[in-house]
C-alpha cells in the first residue's frame, strides 16, 4: 500500500516495486515442536484473557 501510494504521488517508479521479505525459518528438531506449541498457546490464552478479561475462564 506505501509503494502504491509513493507511485500515485509520483515519489517512486512504478517499475521497481519494493522486495518481499523473505520468510523466517526455524529448523525444529524431533520433540522443540511440543515446548513451540505450549508457547504459542500460552502466548495466545494470555493476549486472549488479555483483551476479553474473565470471558473464557482464564486468567484474573
Amino acid at each position: 500500500a506505501a509503494w502504491a501510494l509513493g507511485v500515485s504521488q509520483g515519489t517512486l517508479d512504478p517499475r521497481t516495486p519494493p522486495a518481499w521479505q523473505g520468510a523466517s525459518a526455524q529448523v525444529l528438531e524431533p520433540g522443540d515442536e511440543l515446548a513451540v506449541g505450549r508457547a504459542v498457546r500460552q502466548q495466545y490464552g494470555a493476549t486472549r484473557d488479555q483483551i476479553h478479561p474473565g470471558a473464557f475462564g482464564g486468567g484474573q
